[in-house]
């Protein structure tokens, strides 16, 4: 069997990603790193120790630390490590006496976990021999921070914060070019403010693919939140020792300022034209929000002091993201709860609030920014707006499921995710779907948002590699313009909360409802069969009396005959009411379950119906149907009120009706169906179908409006559901489920 092979570029794509570039065992050369015991004494040292220091790096290996400076300078420095490494007290100013003089360095040490005492001495590579390191960043850090922060305090919009950040950065550390980049929730990256010399290409709203930046980048400078490049021509220097004596394994550098960088990352700049970097992390609760990228086309060193001032500034202007962020984001919440709550609110005001939904389809389409709005039943749906067309909306409800998990979907790429809405992007590109129980879902949808995207180079091309060799980053940085399809415009973060506040509010009005419902449908239970036993007692002696009396007048006043038909009738159809109600007060009667044919039964039943004459003008068609298990008595009740609706609702002027009873297996399990092809049930009124004392819209109906809630009732109660829907291409569909005998 032919193993397929792994592209050469992401072969190399993927090694880059996984590179560990903090344990690079080099150092970049303008100072020197020491590894340190518990006693100072020196474990490894970088190889350049003989340019800087003029001493022979293995020689120093096991000496103490505290000799390379002159002896009366020796209990300070001893102190000022041990405060740097657990206080961060850096930097500290070191001399250190060479041939010819003394050299000063700014000191620089960090615990590193099992490895010892990370002692840096950092030189500015510019300063001759003698000079002392600069500490004006420090000096300056008040000024910087407190001019900022007022060009930004009336300032709610991030990008003209970021501009501020770029200007100020810019002037304090010199660099030819500063971009403030912030990262998108796929990690690819935008510069969205920069500062640059006049006669520099200008990057502003470029971006660049997360590959550019990859994972383990990213975890790095949440730990180390600066980092300096200062000359990508200059050559790294390894550390002597390669591996830690004590560990024997390469040291972490995770936070130390002068690791190296890696190969492709050197190259990459290089490519840029870039002769120096800086780099600055805007940490905004906890996540990498952004960096400060700045660049210089020669070699540039900025002392530790300037840089940790960047840090600094960039830590409280960060704070001030966070601080704009949160404003606009509760800002927009408490705006959108207002909205949510005053449309839950009406929902309250309904005695049936799932009825009343689809009415308040455009008020959920403003609360959520929506193009357009659907309530989505396993029976049928209501749109507003923009929405996909009755068909798609059948088959992404499947899709849907059951709403497990969260019970919301929440995509701006949808028709890339759901196969039912793959061509849909006109209208549903985005969608936020909530579940509010059994078969309902509202959803909201977007059409798509065609944008152009500017990319510094094609981001399909991160770069090359030769055979198994290493990536080669792009060479070209070339704006490069892509035409983005098929998403919609992001859902806000707020989405999810929204979401879940609404569903939440929804589903509580739901089942305080259905706990009063309750309540009254026992107590109108019992009271209907109070008066139903009462009236029927009454009734039949009335019957009687006029039927007596339409016999005698016949052939006498055939007027008043007519008068006394009238009567009769009328209390025939009062008598039907109470039979209907008496059934209806007895739905609360436990009926143990049997096993029986349900096809024999529904033979007996359209058989009475034949004898009492319903049928005259309809056919009634009995496919097969299984052995169920179920309450014989209650599943009696139900097919004949199915079939007995469709014989007096359905019928469609003096044209045929064929009503078919029949099953299938579904996903739901056993479904029974009683179908007719008859005049049809409006979409407005299937949804009330079932509620009591519903007799539809039509002042003819002579139902009493409690057959099919009585059925609804009875279906419940066996653990199932039934529900209607529109049988093409004319009439209704009943369906319920059932449960076989012998399955589940």
């Amino acid at each position: 069997m032919d193993v397929p092979t792994q592209d050469p570029l992401q072969a190399a794509i993927d090694r880059c990603a996984a590179e560990p570039i903090h344990i690079p065992g080099s150092v970049q050369p303008h100072g020197v790193l020491f590894t340190l015991d518990d006693d100072l004494c020196i474990l490894q040292v970088s190889a350049n120790a003989s340019q800087l220091l003029e001493r022979d790096p293995a020689s120093l290996l096991g000496k103490p630390v505290l000799d390379l400076v002159v002896p009366e300078t020796r209990g300070s420095f001893e102190r000022l490590i041990r405060e740097a490494a657990f206080t961060y007290v850096n930097p500290f100013r070191v001399t250190i006496p060479v041939k010819g003089g003394i050299r000063f360095f700014d000191g620089i040490a960090h615990v590193s976990g099992g490895a010892g005492t990370i002692l840096e001495l950092e030189m500015d590579p510019s300063e001759e021999a003698g000079a002392r390191p600069s500490t004006e960043g420090i000096d300056n850090y008040l000024q910087i921070v407190q001019r900022s922060l007022e060009m930004i305090a009336g300032v709610t919009d991030v990008v003209k914060i970021a501009e501020v950040m770029a200007r100020e950065i810019k002037a304090f550390t010199g660099f030819d070019r500063v971009m403030v980049y912030r990262f998108a929730p796929d990690f690819h990256g935008e510069v969205i403010a920069e500062s640059v010399e006049e006669d520099m290409e200008p990057f502003l709203g470029l971006h660049y693919p997360a590959s550019d930046i990859p994972e383990q980048a990213r975890a790095l400078y949440l730990k180390n939140h600066v980092r300096l490049l200062q000359d990508v021509e200059a050559a790294a220097v390894p550390l002597v020792p390669e591996l830690h004596p004590a560990t024997g394994a390469p040291l972490d550098m995770s936070r130390s300022v002068l690791r190296a960088m890696a190969p492709i990352h050197v190259q990459y700049l290089k490519n840029m034209g870039v002769g120096a970097s800086l780099s600055i992390s805007l940490v905004v609760e906890d996540k990498l929000w952004g960096l400060i990228a700045c660049h210089h086309r020669t070699a540039r060193f900025v002392s530790y002091a300037i840089r940790a001032t960047s840090c600094l500034y960039a830590i409280v202007l960060s704070a001030q993201l966070k601080v704009k962020q949160r404003n606009l984001e509760n800002h927009r919440i408490a705006s959108a709860r207002r909205m949510a709550l005053s449309i839950l609110t009406g929902l309250r005001d309904y005695s049936e609030p799932m009825g009343s939904l689809p009415s308040m389809l455009p008020r959920f389409m403003e609360l959520f920014a929506a193009s357009g709005a659907s309530m989505i039943s396993g029976t049928d749906s209501f749109r507003y707006g923009s929405t996909p067309d009755e068909q798609v909306l059948a088959d992404f409800h499947r899709e849907l499921g059951d709403g497990s998990g969260d019970g919301v979907r929440i995509s701006s790429k949808a028709c890339r995710e759901f196969r039912a809405l793959e061509n849909a992007g006109a209208t549903a590109a985005g969608i936020v779907a909530i579940h509010l129980g059994a078969t309902d879902w509202l959803v909201l949808f977007r059409g798509e948002m065609a944008r152009q995207v500017t990319w510094a180079g094609d981001p399909r091309k991160p770069g090359t590699a030769p055979g198994d060799g290493p990536l080669r980053p792009r060479s070209s940085f070339t704006a490069w313009l892509e035409e983005v399809r098929g998403e919609s415009e992001p859902w806000p973060e707020e989405t999810v909360a929204l979401t879940s506040e609404v569903r939440t509010g929804i589903l509580e009005i739901l089942r305080k409802r259905n706990i009063i419902l309750s309540r009254s449908n026992q107590d109108l239970r019992r009271f209907a069969g109070l008066v139903a036993h009462e009236v029927k007692n009454h009734l039949q002696t009335g019957i009687f009396a006029l039927s007596l009396l339409e016999e005698r007048l016949a052939q006498l006043d055939p007027a008043v005959q007519q008068l006394a038909t009238l009567g009769r009738e009328r209390l025939d159809g009062l008598s039907k009411f109470t039979n209907d109600m008496l059934a209806f007060s007895k739905t609360e009667t436990n009926t143990p379950d049997e096993a029986f044919d349900l096809g024999e039964m529904a033979h007996d039943i359209a058989e009475e119906l034949k004898l009492s004459g319903l049928t005259d003008g309809a056919v009634i068609r009995i496919s097969e149907l299984p052995e169920i298990l179920a309450p014989r008595t209650q599943v009696r009740h139900l097919v004949s009120n199915l079939i007995r609706n469709a014989l007096i609702h359905a019928r469609n002027g003096g044209r045929p009706l064929t009503i078919d009873v029949g099953f299938v297996e579904t996903e739901e399990g056993t479904v029974v169906h009683v179908r007719d092809d008859g005049r049809g049930i409006p979409a407005e009124q299937r949804r009330r179908i079932f509620e009591y004392f519903n007799r539809g819209d039509s002042p003819e109906s002579s139902g009493t409006g409690i057959g099919l809630a009585f059925c609804a009732q009875v279906a419940e109660r066996m653990g199932h559901k039934l529900w209607v829907e529109e049988a093409p291409p004319s009439g209704a569909a009943f369906r319920f489920t059932v449960t076989r005998v012998g399955r589940d």
